[in-house]
Parts: structure tokens; sequence; C-alpha cells
């Protein structure tokens, strides 16, 4: 059973030469691993891959949340299904027919994500939350870590909520971009129920306090609690 909220550290953060012990650093603290995979194509960096993703999979029991900025998610996604992510997240602007590839996702073993940038509408994509798990709305542009959280990106948020409650459907509500102590109330309060933190989490000496800190203040904007 899954927790009412959901704090999934970005390892976009963390110090690469050491991945295995900076998610070891926050087992028992974070419910996801956020694993940004970025292609240098559909966004313009380039980060890791999927032989990084099984590799690190082999190293700890936490979930993993695979958020894929890429082009052609249809022949690389299900591949990190495959190496036992828990959640594949793909771009709406990446492909044309993403109920399709959710379902391959989910036959594939994982929960299917479907990822909004900064720039799209939420609209053209609210009646196709029945057949996702996970919306990510991005709080910034997709591409880059550090970024200035972006409240005017919250508007999504409460459309996305809103046609959720509506429709009592069981998808997870998460953002990316800019999540900290000063933001992710604001977040919350929107209707997010999942928080990805990069810099908040790795850039702080205690990584998983500030995940125990993230959660609380969290679950005091929406009167939610819940233990990862």
């Amino acid at each position: 059973m899954e927790p009412s909220l959901i704090i999934a550290p970005s390892i976009l953060a963390a110090d690469f030469a050491r991945l295995a012990d900076e998610v070891h650093a926050i087992e028992g603290s974070a419910d996801w691993v956020h694993v940004d995979v970025m292609d240098n194509h559909f966004v313009p960096n380039l980060t890791i891959g999927l032989p990084v993703v099984q590799s690190l999979r082999k190293a700890t029991s936490i979930p993993f949340d695979v958020h894929l900025m890429i082009t052609d998610p249809e022949r690389w996604a299900p591949g990190y299904a495959e190496a036992g992510a828990y959640n594949v997240t793909f771009h709406a602007e990446a492909t044309d027919d993403p109920v399709a590839l959710a379902k391959t996702l989910r036959a594939a073993g994982a929960k299917a994500g479907l990822a909004i940038d900064r720039d799209t509408s939420v609209e053209p994509y609210l009646d196709l939350l029945p057949h996702v798990d996970t919306v990510l709305i991005m709080t910034i542009k997709a591409g880059f870590g550090g970024q200035k959280f972006l409240p005017e990106t919250l508007g999504k948020v409460r459309e996305v909520r809103r046609r959720i409650d509506a429709g009592q459907l069981e998808v997870r509500l998460e953002v990316d971009g800019g999540i900290a102590a000063d933001t992710i109330e604001q977040a919350a309060e929107a209707g997010a129920d999942a928080f990805v933190a990069g810099t908040a989490v790795y850039g702080a000496q205690d990584p998983a306090e500030a995940i125990r800190k993230l959660r609380a203040l969290a679950g005091a904007a929406t009167g939610a609690g819940g233990v990862g």
C-alpha cells in the first residue's frame, strides 16, 4: 500500500560517482527514487540510461520512478519497465499515442506515467487520465536540474486534480521542478500528492532529514500524513 504522499528524490542532483551510496542515504525515508533519463535530443542534456538503471536496481529496494525525457519513448520505455522500474513516465509531447504506450508499459509490469512539460496545455490530455497511473506536471522547463519553481504551473495541477477527483480515479499527481521547503506547500495545496525533489534533498547535509521535513510540510498543507 502506497502512502498518501510520495517524496521522490531525484538522483539528477546526486553525486553520479557514488550513485548506490546516494540512494542508500535515502532508504527508509524516501518513497520512490526519481530517475531522470535525458537523451540530448528531446531535451538538450544527456544523463543516464538503461544500463545504469539496471545496475542501480540491484543496489536498492526503493521503487524507481523513471522519468523519460526522450524522443521515441515507444522504443525505449518498455526496457525500463522490464528492468524493474515501478513507474515509467513518458512525455505527452514525445508520443502520438500515449494510451497505447501506457498499455505497453503496464503489460511490461510497470505503472504508466504521462508527463506534461511547462509550456504544454493539460487540456488535451484530461480525457486520457483513466488510462494512466501517474500524471507528472513539470513546474519548470524539462531538461535541466536546479531551476526555479514556477507557481503559474499550479493551475495545471489544479485542473488535473479536479478531473481525478470528479472521476474518482486512482491516479497519482506528481510535480517536478524546484520543489523545496519553500514551495512544496503550494504544490500540495494545488492537489499534488507526489513530489520530486532534487537539490532540496541531495543539497542538504542530511538527505533523510530533508525528506522528513518535506513530507511534514506537504502533509500539513493537505491534512495528509503518510510515512514512507
